[in-house]
């Protein structure tokens, strides 16, 4: 976790790539302190670890493995206690590749509990064969298809349809992701904001990461202001 030195007024989750604390792929703590100090002013961020490749999906079977159930039931209420807040900030989600996947798993699941999601590169959007390593995690066909986030936006569109909660950036190596993620929620009617003007490699970089934390800030001051308000424009 980073704590910021002014009060708290959101908590931001960075959601991982890979296993562990591994670092192929960047790391996020490290790109994100690399931002301009407006884009971090009141905000912690932490960035939950997880034993197997994190697609933040809870296996059929093994209750060893409940990736979902332990970000949500264990990781969220442990960053609010150790804030100490009587009314918890609002928490948003962060992340790119499969660590965008599962923000947008996520906000549909649970949009009770997460406010926005500013995703950037993200998979699994278009009509491809699902990662080995999400099939392996779910355990099961029938867990894969609670887990299509396709699917989760097409099941959870009407909740999706008053202020908008999610900023889709891109585009870094998975371009037929994000053109198909655009397309989904403009065919949806979910209102989003969708933008192309952060090219970096494909890994956690402050290239990215600066708009991406733009289009959050940008997302969570419409959420407070009301659905009545017409989604920014990207």
């Amino acid at each position: 976790m980073v704590l910021p030195k002014q009060p708290v007024r959101r908590v931001v989750l960075a959601l991982p790539v890979e296993q562990g604390d591994g670092h192929k792929y960047g790391h996020s703590l490290t790109e994100i302190g690399r931002l301009p100090a407006d884009l971090l002013d009141g905000t912690v961020f932490a960035a939950p670890t997880f034993s197997a490749s994190p697609w933040l999906v809870n296996h059929q079977t093994r209750p060893d493995s409940r990736q979902e159930d332990h970000l949500v039931r264990v990781v969220v209420p442990t960053v609010l206690a150790v804030l100490g807040e009587k009314t918890g900030p609002p928490v948003h989600l962060l992340g790119f590749s499969k660590g965008a996947f599962a923000a947008l798993n996520l906000l549909t699941r649970h949009p009770d509990l997460f406010a926005v999601a500013s995703v950037w590169d993200p998979s699994l959007l278009s009509d491809r064969p699902p990662h080995p390593q999400l099939i392996d995690v779910a355990g099961s066909t029938t867990r894969l298809d609670e887990y299509d986030v396709r699917q989760n936006l097409r099941r959870h569109a009407q909740a999706l349809r008053g202020a908008c909660r999610i900023a889709l950036g891109g585009v870094g190596t998975l371009e037929a992701d994000w053109i198909a993620g655009r397309q989904l929620l403009e065919a949806l009617k979910i209102p989003h904001h969708a933008y192309r003007d952060a090219p970096a490699d494909h890994r956690w970089d402050a290239a990215w990461l600066a708009p991406a934390m733009r289009h959050l800030l940008a997302l969570e001051a419409h959420v407070h202001q009301g659905e009545g308000q017409d989604p920014p424009q990207g």
